[in-house]
């Protein structure tokens, strides 16, 4: 986003005094991008500062081309609205203008972006920037979870406030049983900043925002992209086929770096293994420089010979060492590659496993419309519609029936034990809504079983029973 001073707001538009579904009153501009303006905004209803996110339309757009960058806000919003994390922007309501345009009001972070602040601080610490890397990768651990692929982390879409770094802008997200909704020939992202598999069209997946993740953070300790051209071509080539600058400022951040923008997805590190790396670096202290004592000045002339066998033998030493460096750097390497193909092995196993015992399952309550592995040691994500947002409008959503449906269902299934309801119902059509406490005595077992509200305002909102098998 462009951020915009207060005056420069007012004049810019003139919109400040709107007021959005009789209750957010909008004061002044904080910024705006290619897909809309973020406001500042009060919420008078709960007497509290929002922001509220306002979608532009570009001009000459066909009934066609107005439906899809409506729909896209509309993803924006449920995709972020699935998401409860501290490093990830909480959205509170989706309204509509009087044009009929959505607006998605969020929470106020009051901070500037980590690109704010690198261009009026320059380069930051490798320790400060592996902090903020730690922070953002959490919040996209969260995002995969759900089913949710970010494809546009860049140092304009993370903001810092306090300490706490924040992911925004879930715009171009790509959201697990979601119909696309990118045109022919169209780029989503921002081209310094996509993974090779996205700028070759290939299928953009967590791996992606890795690798994303890794050039913003490479940005934020350089100061400077890791890729960089004449045109958005020249970017695009570069990034499909060259390694990045080599660093000048990264430290002991360099090999991460390194790591994570591998041009091969399946050679970078998982997030487990880049969470330990970020981990240790944002918690290590530079050490003090050593104090070396000087060798007293010699009183004459050493011979040649002498001097020459010392070089000799330093060489042999030196060399022995790295190549007793080297070797046990590869054994670990194998090790951990043997030790990682065995652990991804198993639990594709599981996966099979527990996707064939979903498949098998009869009398699922509701609309299935999401089967997927929910990114947790083999285990599968289960997302059914139980009153859609028709009926939800109409208020035809009968939430004790609901609760009844599920609550027999499970208790009918041979692997359950015993099944409670812990509400209360009222939560149901709320987010995050109710819960179930299943106690399982074989498999496949059942775990964090809900009825919530997958949207957060109408007239799109429905609600959905979802759980966890594995």
């Amino acid at each position: 986003m462009e951020p915009l001073g207060r005056e420069g707001s007012r004049q810019a538009t003139g919109a400040d005094e709107q007021v959005l579904a009789g209750r957010y009153r909008l004061v002044s501009l904080l910024g705006r991008g290619g897909m809309g303006a973020v406001w500042r905004a009060r919420d008078e209803d709960l007497d509290r500062e929002v922001a509220v996110k306002e979608l532009r339309l570009p001009e000459h757009l066909d009934d066609a081309g107005r439906r899809t960058w409506i729909a896209r806000l509309e993803r924006e919003a449920r995709a972020a609205a699935r998401l409860r994390h501290p490093g990830i922007v909480t959205v509170h309501d989706r309204v509509t203008g009087p044009d009929g345009r959505p607006w998605i009001v969020m929470e106020l972070v009051r901070g500037r972006s980590l690109e704010d602040l690198l261009k009026a601080e320059g380069p930051l610490p490798p320790g400060r920037v592996a902090q903020i890397g730690l922070q953002v990768l959490d919040a996209l651990r969260a995002a995969h979870h759900a089913g949710i692929t970010h494809r546009d982390i860049k140092p304009a879409n993370v903001l810092l406030e306090d300490g706490r770094a924040v992911l925004t802008d879930f715009g171009i997200a790509a959201v697990e049983g979601d119909a696309t909704l990118t045109s022919a020939g169209a780029v989503l992202g921002t081209p310094a900043y996509m993974s090779p598999e996205q700028v070759s069209g290939h299928e953009v997946t967590a791996a992606s925002d890795l690798w994303s993740l890794g050039a913003a953070l490479y940005t934020a300790v350089e100061g400077r992209p890791p890729f960089e051209g004449a045109s958005t071509g020249a970017v695009f080539i570069a990034i499909a086929t060259r390694d990045p600058g080599p660093c000048v400022h990264a430290g002991p951040l360099e090999p991460v770096l390194r790591a994570l923008m591998q041009r091969e997805p399946s050679q970078r590190p998982t997030a487990e293994q880049l969470h330990a790396w970020l981990a240790s670096l944002a918690q290590s202290r530079p050490p003090a420089p050593p104090t070396v004592p000087q060798p007293p000045e010699p009183q004459g002339p050493r011979p040649a010979r002498s001097r020459k066998r010392k070089a000799v033998r330093l060489v042999l030493v030196a060399t022995s060492a790295l190549l007793a460096v080297g070797l046990t750097l590869a054994v670990v390497w194998l090790v951990d590659v043997t030790q990682q193909k065995a652990r991804d092995k198993k639990e594709r196993a599981a996966y099979t496993t527990n996707r064939r015992a979903v498949e098998r399952m009869t009398s699922i309550p509701g609309r299935v419309v999401v089967i997927r592995e929910a990114n947790e040691a083999g285990k599968v994500y289960v997302e059914s519609e139980l009153c859609d947002d028709a009926r939800f409008s109409a208020h035809q959503c009968d939430v004790d029936a609901m609760v009844d449906s599920v609550l027999g269902w499970l208790r009918v299934q041979p692997s359950v034990m015993s099944v409670r309801f812990d509400g209360p119902k009222t939560r149901c059509e709320e987010n995050p809504g109710c819960d179930f406490t299943v106690l399982n005595r074989g498999a496949p077992r059942f775990g964090e079983v809900s009825v919530y509200s997958q949207y957060l305002s109408e007239p799109d909102r429905s609600i959905v029973l979802g759980f966890r098998v594995g």
